[in-house]
């Protein structure tokens, strides 16, 4: 008697997926897994059913037709200082399909509610898609659910949502910034924020409060800016508030390197050196760190890596999800390392 292929799954334990790539031999689960279930397809008598392998090859696309989508949500991304963190990351990514055997694209769609989703994306278009958007709400990771292709987050990670990313390790980053000025004897240290709500930068700024709570400091607020904005905007606010010498500390941590721009001019424009009168230490890693001067202490993100990353954890994820049914939440975060410029120097007992 005949049999169906869903019905050979539910027999063997398997998602009906996970016994299409069995049967017709596609990729996207283990070859432990394939074989394991070959032998038992063959043992109970329905070998009939697994394609010879040639017949495959001639009436199937080949897995270079299968693509992994970059998509992007959010306005931020298109922001010169955000876009030129993520050529590097989408570099790695690509290049990490493709050794894989997968296409990859980007797709923009500027929309961070997620309502375009439906129109833009077609069940079955992509085998994954990495998602960039800066923030996730419980509405925006339904209808990316309801779109029924795995997909990842890209440096955003929402408790709420529970939905799964790979990161940028944000509190190793900063905690190991604020130690290395607590080390050279700074005890008054600041934070600036732009005040954007991207989810990265949000924890960026919680994890400096823990950091400075674990080392037994109290973070002062006349130290720490909030919503300081980004560029001219941001110098000029600046400028202003540390003609009050009072606001001033002796090291600074800043939310990105490209803030370090507004941060240079306005202490010099005070009369105020780097890094005698104060230390700076910049977020990321970017090339704009050796061209300022003195040269900026940063916290180097290792982006080509960030995008590897996404793609294999994506992959795994899809695997896992034709294994088992239950929907697993994975946070895979990139540590960040510290590299020393010129932009920091030791506090004297006498200015802490």
């Amino acid at each position: 008697m005949a049999i169906k292929s869903k019905e050979l799954a539910e027999l063997l334990g398997v998602s009906a997926a996970t016994m299409s790539l069995v049967l017709n031999h596609k990729p996207g689960i283990s070859e432990e897994l394939r074989t394991s279930l070959l032998e038992r397809i063959r043992e109970m008598g329905y070998g009939y059913m697994i394609r010879e392998e040639e017949e495959q090859a001639e009436m199937q696309e080949p897995l270079a037709d299968q693509t992994i989508a970059w998509v992007v949500l959010s306005e931020y991304h298109s922001e010169v200082e955000e876009a030129a963190f993520f050529p590097k990351v989408i570099e790695g990514a690509e290049r990490e399909a493709r050794s894989r055997g997968y296409r990859f694209t980007i797709l923009h769609v500027f929309d961070e509610s997620g309502a375009k989703l439906k129109e833009s994306i077609k069940k079955e278009q992509f085998a994954g898609m990495l998602v960039y958007a800066a923030r996730v709400s419980v509405e925006l990771k339904e209808t990316l659910d309801e779109l029924e292709v795995p997909y990842l987050l890209i440096d955003c990670f929402c408790p709420m949502a529970e939905t799964s990313a790979v990161t940028v390790n944000n509190r190793q980053g900063i905690f190991s910034a604020v130690k290395y000025l607590y080390d050279r004897g700074h005890r008054k240290i600041g934070y600036i924020s732009s005040g954007r709500p991207l989810c990265s930068l949000m924890e960026r700024r919680r994890s400096f409060r823990y950091a400075m709570e674990d080392l037994g400091l109290k973070e002062d607020p006349l130290y720490c800016v909030e919503k300081a904005g980004t560029g001219q905007e941001a110098q000029e606010y600046l400028e202003e508030l540390w003609k009050d010498r009072s606001r001033v500390p002796t090291g600074l941590l800043l939310e990105n390197d490209v803030m370090a721009v507004a941060v240079y001019r306005a202490l010099r424009s005070n009369g105020l050196k780097i890094p005698e009168d104060v230390s700076v230490i910049g977020f990321e890693g970017r090339s704009i760190c050796s061209i300022l001067e003195p040269p900026l202490t940063t916290l180097r993100v290792p982006r080509r890596l960030m995008g590897r990353m996404l793609v294999i954890l994506l992959l795994q994820k899809i695997e896992l999800q034709n294994r088992i049914a239950e929907t697993v939440t994975v946070r895979l975060e990139i540590n960040a390392e510290l590299v020393e410029m010129d932009s920091v120097a030791s506090c004297a007992p006498a200015c802490q």
